[in-house]
């Protein structure tokens, strides 16, 4: 029997084309506001205004913004995408600009051709500046930095300056970085086959941070540096200890020769530690590699179950070496605020586990990237690019805890946040001289539209 159905009165049946001004990347309005307020441009054009040749041609700073919006937006990686941009009545209100003051692509890539050589470090100083900028606004009574360096798989373009045979059997750029958090505090953008311990890029750049914090927010906080296998060697360890006075946690690689150092320490202490998933027996001693000095403080980490599977003793081992616990200068400064949990067994196994989820900032700014493929054929051009993608990704996620506390979780990645904040569909309406972004009463009360508007509109905190 055949069944007849009701006519929907709300079926579409033309389509048109609206005079309004729309955006479907509403969202862009507040991260844009909430950094213009910040000052962080008019820094960045004290520092790199000297590259405008001339006067005609738009300010430093409102290239970079837009870049920065473009890396923010993340619904194209591609270059050409300015272009289409350029075009767009919606797009130009989000960035709160006339469509003749949008940039192009060919505008983008003279902007980047400026960086020559190393002329890109100097944005690493901004983002320095933006380290400290953080400390100041959360106030924390001790720093645990962790030290890694990235791969950047650009296999399939050889051809491009610093694409070098990597670690991981691919070509591609290798940056050093230092975490703190969520945040990328300090990058040092380096070709592929630079590896984690090359030169002295890793005692500088811990250096730069340290003085920075001991500069310019407090001279007493205790430090702590976490960082892999790749940095361990006994002459980063004094001058982290000995030069830098910040205590270290440095996982290593397992020789014989910790086996047998554990073998004659017998009665060493040891604790069980359990996690969510997991359990390790972790074994207290002091012990030295075959070319080192000195003994150091050496912790034996050995899994006994996983997802309630039991596990041979001796499986599933790691070692780290630390000074925590046994500096007796470093150390006060821990008791004194009351942190004596952190120079045991548990505190220090619990911090070296955290190198496994500060992987998390590796993931979190491969997902805002989009592609890991960097877009020129020059090396500095390349340096450029992918800072301004650093300092964007710590802009959105200072935005994240300044702005969206109570809206989003308190860690999500980029594409959480776009898809939840930015990707919001809005209408630009003149009225009285004033220009009001409109969203549906809907989108209003998922993200509290009026609340993010009010905290975006922040104090200024770059002078």
């Amino acid at each position: 029997m055949k069944i007849a159905l009701k006519t929907n009165e709300r079926k579409i049946n033309n389509i048109g084309i609206t005079k309004d001004t729309l955006s479907e990347r509403g969202g862009l309005s507040f991260i844009n506001r909430y950094i213009d307020s910040l000052g962080l441009f008019e820094k960045i054009e004290k520092r790199f205004g000297h590259l405008r040749k001339s006067s005609k041609g738009k300010d430093i700073s409102e290239i970079v913004r837009q870049i920065m919006a473009f890396c923010m937006d993340g619904s194209s990686h591609a270059l050409s995408r300015f272009d289409e941009l350029k075009k767009d009545p919606g797009y130009a209100s989000v960035l709160e600009r006339s469509m003749d003051e949008l940039i192009s692509t060919a505008m983008a890539k003279r902007f980047f051709a400026k960086f020559n050589g190393t002329i890109y470090m100097g944005f690493r100083s901004i983002l320095n500046d933006m380290f400290v900028w953080r400390l100041k606004e959360e106030k924390p009574d001790h720093i645990v930095l962790h030290l890694d360096t990235m791969v950047l798989n650009n296999d399939d373009a050889k051809k491009r300056e610093g694409v070098k045979p990597t670690y991981k059997d691919v070509c591609g750029f290798q940056p050093l970085q230092i975490n703190w958090g969520p945040y990328i505090i300090d990058m040092h953008f380096r070709s592929g086959e630079k590896h984690s311990n090359h030169g002295n890029d890793a005692r500088e750049a811990v250096a730069r941070v340290v003085r920075l914090i001991r500069n310019q927010y407090s001279k007493n906080i205790p430090i702590i540096l976490s960082a892999d296998s790749g940095f361990l060697s006994e002459e980063n360890l004094e001058y982290f200890e000995e030069r830098l006075k910040i205590s270290y946690i440095v996982t290593g690689k397992l020789y014989q020769s910790i086996y047998s150092t554990f073998e004659e320490q017998k009665n060493c202490a040891s604790d069980t530690i359990a996690g969510e998933h997991a359990s390790w027996v972790c074994y207290d001693f002091k012990s030295k590699l075959d070319s080192w000095k000195k003994n150091r403080r050496t912790i034996l980490s050995s899994m006994v179950s996983n997802d309630d599977q039991y596990i041979m003793q001796g499986i599933r081992d790691s070692v780290m070496y630390t000074n925590l616990g046994n500096n007796e200068l470093l150390d006060s400064e821990f008791i004194k605020l009351q942190h004596e949990n952190l120079l045991s067994i548990n505190g220090i196994v619990k911090l070296a586990h955290r190198n496994g989820e500060e992987e998390l900032n590796h993931r979190s700014i491969k997902d805002f990237m989009g592609s890991e493929h960097l877009p020129f054929n020059r090396f500095g051009m390349n340096g450029a690019y992918y800072t301004i993608m650093v300092m964007s990704h710590f802009l959105m996620e200072a935005f994240r805890k300044d702005v969206l506390v109570g809206i989003l979780p308190n860690r999500c990645y980029p594409t959480t946040l776009r898809r939840q904040i930015i990707d919001i569909a809005v209408k630009f309406v003149k009225s009285s001289r004033n220009i009001i972004m409109k969203a549906t009463q809907a989108v209003s009360d998922r993200i509290s539209i009026e609340t993010i508007w009010l905290r975006c509109n922040c104090q200024p905190v770059f002078d």
